[in-house]
């Protein structure tokens, strides 16, 4: 486990290799992938899910302060991490809407 769902967020990663997986979602993240914004933007700055290592990898690591740094002081940084935390977010609301109309169309919701 690399970080647990609850965690105080500290850094952001990128996967340089390797398999890693996100356990609440299922969520395989392949190399090339950057994870663990919205940790950092959260208001407690806890992590939203845990972060496993599936396969030996590498990752690279940018803290907190440096991200914060970046973002006020190169705009177009600023721009890419809220396109990055805010995909995230839309990611994760059609994967709940499909969820949710899997479920209705099972007759699970009313």
């Amino acid at each position: 486990m690399l970080f647990r769902k609850g965690d105080v967020a500290t850094e952001m990663l990128y996967t340089v290799s390797g398999r890693f997986r996100l356990v609440e979602s299922g969520s395989d993240v392949p190399a090339g992938q950057t994870i663990g914004e919205l940790g950092l933007i959260a208001p407690d700055n806890r992590r939203t899910q845990t972060f496993e290592c599936i396969e030996d990898g590498e990752l690279l690591t940018i803290s907190y302060g440096s991200v914060e740094q970046l973002y006020f002081q190169n705009p177009a940084f600023g721009f890419y991490f809220l396109r990055l935390a805010t995909g995230r977010l839309f990611q994760t609301i059609v994967r709940l809407e499909d969820e949710l109309a899997r479920k209705s169309s099972e007759g699970l919701i009313a």
